[in-house]
């Protein structure tokens, strides 16, 4: 068996506060992000800042369910371990750094490993799994940052400095 295929690292900046961002990517028990029809979480069990979520994600013509050990670390990261669904590995996270100019600057990054056939298993992680996990994500980043700066745009609680 080779080792875990590793996920090219995508990056978005998003004009809101890092503290929101990491927010609404953690707020698991509100099912979506507003414009968002591909992904939704329920929330199955939490101790302090690790959690088990449940995931559905629709990918191409597929929708997969994964159970993932999400573990967070306020306001910096967030780290994925998958547990159950159609990966047999799956490490991921994101990352936020907040910018000069009160920006966010949010990376995904991570790596898998689908091995249901000896290499066949390898050989669909890089012509199918890989890259439909790269437009899942970039699909992902881009539904963050407009739900993150509307909402920014009209928060109380998270002031845009004029």
């Amino acid at each position: 068996m080779s080792g875990p295929l590793v996920l090219k690292p995508q990056s978005v900046e998003i004009d809101a506060p890092r503290e929101l961002v990491f927010q609404m990517l953690t707020s698991f028990r509100r099912g979506r992000i507003a414009g968002d029809d591909s992904e939704s979480s329920r929330l199955v069990s939490e101790h302090g800042n690790t959690k088990i979520v449940e995931f559905r994600t629709k990918a191409g013509p597929f929708t997969y369910t994964t159970l993932e050990e999400v573990m967070l670390f306020p306001p910096e990261k967030i780290a994925f371990r998958h547990l159950k669904g159609p990966l047999h590995f799956s490490e991921e996270e994101f990352t936020f750094e907040e910018t000069a100019d009160g920006q966010t600057f949010m990376t995904h990054s991570g790596s898998f490993i689908w091995n249901t056939f000896p290499f066949f298993g390898w050989f669909g992680g890089v012509i199918y799994t890989r890259p439909m996990y790269h437009r899942v994500i970039r699909k992902h980043l881009a539904v963050v940052k407009d739900a993150a700066e509307a909402r920014a745009a009209r928060s109380h609680v998270f002031r845009r400095q004029q």
